[in-house]
């Protein structure tokens, strides 16, 4: 059996499994199986059905491990490269909220200075959950069935999850100037490394435009909802990869400037000149 069938069969298996348990759980909320044909089905189905994508599944990570397929390939491998990126940012998006109760930067340390980059991003989204939440709140109050009611939080709940992990991300990972240079950040992803001796000048600078990340010429931008209020010039240019939500969507770019949002441009400058000068 060739590696292509075992993956068809395990994605074939992954998707009966999950198609029948959704079914399974629909007609039991409705009344349609009672809760003893629902059991039965579930051990008779479900149950076979889940511990043979397990089996088979642990299978294709020993075959890929021995293959050398890198950790992060292995989940791709296994559910297919878009599910793997949403199950990821879903995982990235509890780590970040653990990390924001704990008050907690990722990367930051006794030698590292932290520049944020969210201060003036979060009103909009602040606001769309603030709307969300009275709108659960009252679908809660009105809808008459209480199965429904509670089926209803918990989905619309869950749901905002994705949003406030990424909110969270981009506030637990920022920038982080080191001895060695600095690093520039958008959420997770690690967009350049600029050499100490590479950072010629910082300079403030208030633009309105763009407001989305790219690439205009040898400038980069990674602006707020408001623009930049930050320039980086380089002596050198440096390669940059642009953030994405899909990692193999990342674009490279040769860049000798960086147009940034920062949440204190005047602070950044005074430890970006302090470095300079070390």
């Amino acid at each position: 059996m060739t590696e292509r069938t075992v993956r068809l069969a395990h994605r074939t298996a992954l998707v009966l499994t999950v198609v029948v348990a959704c079914t399974n759980a629909v007609l039991a909320a409705f009344g349609v199986l009672t809760p003893t044909t629902a059991l039965k089905f579930w051990l008779g189905f479900e149950l076979p059905l889940g511990i043979l994508v397990l089996i088979v599944g642990a299978l294709r990570v020993r075959v890929l491990r021995r293959s050398g397929t890198p950790r992060a390939g292995v989940l791709d491998e296994l559910v297919g490269r878009v599910p793997a990126t949403l199950i990821r940012a879903e995982l990235r998006s509890y780590r970040a909220l653990w990390f924001l109760i704990r008050r907690r930067r990722v990367g930051a340390g006794p030698e590292v200075t932290t520049i944020g980059y969210t201060r003036g991003t979060m009103s909009v989204p602040i606001a769309w959950l603030v709307a969300s939440g009275i709108e659960i709140a009252v679908v809660h109050i009105l809808v008459p069935w209480e199965w429904l009611r509670w089926t209803l939080l918990i989905v619309s709940v869950y749901s905002l999850l994705p949003l406030v992990g990424w909110l969270a991300d981009r506030v637990v990972n920022p920038h982080l100037l080191t001895r060695d240079g600095l690093v520039l950040r958008s959420g997770h992803q690690v967009v350049a490394h600029i050499d100490a001796d590479n950072l010629q000048q910082c300079i403030p600078c208030h633009r309105f435009q763009p407001t989305e990340t790219g690439v205009d010429g040898e400038v980069l931008f990674l602006p707020g909802p408001d623009g930049t209020n930050l320039d980086l010039i380089l002596a050198e240019p440096v390669e940059a990869l642009l953030p994405a939500f899909f990692e193999h969507r990342r674009r490279p770019a040769l860049v000798s400037r960086f147009a940034l949002h920062v949440d204190d441009p005047t602070a950044a400058r005074r430890v970006l000149d302090a470095a300079l000068l070390a």
